[in-house]
């Protein structure tokens, strides 16, 4: 078994800089979703929105070029294969190779025979290309030029970085080679031959998991933030209430709603919380997101208020997210009245709240299909942090999020953190 260890030392050995980082450190790391692409390593702005999909050496080339696949069928069926295992297979050129799909760098070594120990392939990049979009795979083409500054080798299965225009770095999500039966050997040598070929930043911080989060750990940080802090059995909390699929998929915001389904999860600005989490930033992902939770079996919403200006700009969480207050998060490019029609367009609901902020204190619960419904005499933040696990979140980023916004809004710093019996 090769360890995080052993690919630092084999990385130094070749003239790299690296170290070990836990993903509690990496903020920009989030959870991969089935929408997005399985794209490459590069870190260069891209044509296509989806980028919460994991980073493979060239997208589907990673895994045809470590299983020495050199011809259009083979590739086809990796493509079959790559979306049988939930993901959006891909492959990329750029705005300024001749042709467009030559840009992508791996490629082209591969192309060249340049990569030690694999055959190159029986096709161009034309017809590597035509047979990705043949499978059901896609073309992304990216843009500009390579100003990567470090490369992450992520080693947190189901997680990866999404690409920074103004902070480019590459990105090698580690993980997939178990997922695809690959040699993490082979794929990691290529990897850094690639880097090495390409000029690119021999600098490498590899991402390794982090201990599971428990409630006193999550006390112990938010103590570290100032706050108080304690841990409650649902016992000692009788307002918990076992959520229902009519109840809305709401924000944890206390003020009292015009909407009566109040027995549905509080999450950080309703369905925007899964998007923020997982650095999605367009409508039609938006919307793809509010599909996935009607799947799932819940009411996704949105709000406003009965006094900002527009009224969907009431929501605190969406207004530091489109302000681009909160840490490591993109922010939208869309505004509140776009999103509030685009989730609704999508099948969702938009409440609107009365009212001013009264909340004295912040639920965090752990509790699996249980929720707080506000109280207009009784105002609490409700933070539902079992969804985390049901939207394949990253938890760590979710509550840090949460804290922020509380801190932000000038709320409560006192919290009780709910577990089971």
């Amino acid at each position: 078994m090769v360890t995080a260890e052993d690919i630092v030392g084999v990385l130094k050995g070749r003239g790299w800089t690296a170290e070990i980082i836990e993903e509690s450190s990496v903020p920009a790391l989030i959870k991969t979703s089935p929408q997005g692409l399985m794209k490459c390593v590069d870190g260069r702005p891209s044509d296509h929105p989806a980028m919460d999909g994991p980073k493979s050496l060239g997208g589907v080339y990673a895994i045809a070029t470590n299983r020495n696949v050199t011809d259009l069928d083979g590739l086809k069926d990796i493509v079959k294969e790559s979306i049988k295992a939930g993901h959006v297979p891909s492959v990329h050129g750029d705005d300024h190779a001749h042709p467009a799909p030559m840009g992508c760098g791996f490629f082209k070594l591969w192309s060249l025979g340049k990569l030690e120990g694999i055959p190159p392939p029986d096709f161009n990049s034309e017809e590597g290309m035509a047979a990705v979009i043949e499978a059901g795979g896609v073309y992304e083409q990216l843009s500009g030029s390579h100003q990567e500054k470090v490369v992450y080798i992520n080693l947190v299965p189901d997680t990866t970085l999404a690409p920074k225009a103004d902070d480019q770095a590459f990105v090698v999500d580690a993980w997939m080679a178990g997922k695809f039966d690959l040699d993490i050997v082979k794929y990691l040598v290529a990897a850094a031959s690639t880097v090495e070929q390409l000029k690119g930043p021999l600098k490498a911080k590899l991402i390794i998991p982090s201990a599971p989060l428990t409630p006193d750990d999550v006390v112990g940080v938010l103590k570290g933030r100032g706050w108080e802090a304690q841990v409650v059995k649902q016992a000692d909390v009788p307002a918990l209430i076992p959520t229902t699929p009519e109840g809305l998929m709401k924000c944890v915001d206390g003020r009292p709603s015009d909407h009566p389904a109040m027995d549905g999860p509080k999450t950080l600005g309703g369905v925007y919380s899964i998007a923020t989490n997982r650095g999605v930033t367009t409508i039609e992902g938006l919307k793809k997101i509010v599909e996935e939770v009607k799947s799932k079996g819940s009411v996704p919403s949105v709000h406003g208020d009965d006094h900002a200006h527009p009224a969907p700009m009431g929501c605190g969480f969406f207004k530091l997210w489109s302000l681009g207050k909160l840490d490591g998060i993109p922010p939208p490019k869309f505004d509140s009245e776009e999103g509030k029609a685009a989730v609704i367009e999508a099948g969702g609901v938009y409440e609107q709240l009365s009212g001013g902020h009264e909340e004295k204190i912040v639920y965090i619960n752990f509790v699996p299909n249980t929720t707080i419904a506000p109280k207009a005499d009784d105002q609490a933040f409700v933070v539902d942090a079992w969804i985390a696990g049901v939207y394949n979140l990253h938890v760590v980023n979710y509550l840090i999020a949460a804290a922020s916004t509380v801190e932000q809004l000038k709320g409560p710093l006192k919290a009780k953190l709910i577990v089971p019996n």
